[in-house]
């Protein structure tokens, strides 16, 4: 199966869309996106998990029943709170929109 994963920052107009081929469990994934990074995709019936391991601080986005956005550096630990605003899974694609730092972001996910 052939995943597509967007991530889009709806307050500055950032986007990344990564195309991740041969993914065996559409429920949760790894792969590497534009800038090398390591991420991992964990989906919910009630909501997503992101991870993402760069070279200087890992982020992990919990957008389900406890909704925050955690960055860890190794200065420390910053914790965000995340609210989401919307949250569809139609067929093969899940739209989820969320707020974080007054920061409108939405994950896209499409399933191929």
């Amino acid at each position: 199966m052939v995943v597509a994963v967007v991530l889009n920052n709806l307050s500055d107009g950032f986007s990344d869309e990564v195309i991740i081929d041969n993914v065996l469990d559409k429920r949760c994934f790894t792969y590497t996106d534009n800038d090398k990074n390591n991420c991992e995709m964990c989906i919910y019936d009630d909501g997503i998990c992101f991870f993402k391991e760069s070279a200087d601080h890992v982020l992990e986005l919990h957008l389900r029943d406890k909704q925050y956005a955690k960055i860890t550096t190794c200065e420390g630990i910053v914790k965000f709170d995340v609210k989401v605003v919307d949250f569809s899974s139609n067929n093969d694609i899940l739209v989820m929109r969320y707020i974080v730092n007054d920061e409108e972001r939405i994950i896209e996910i499409k399933y191929y």
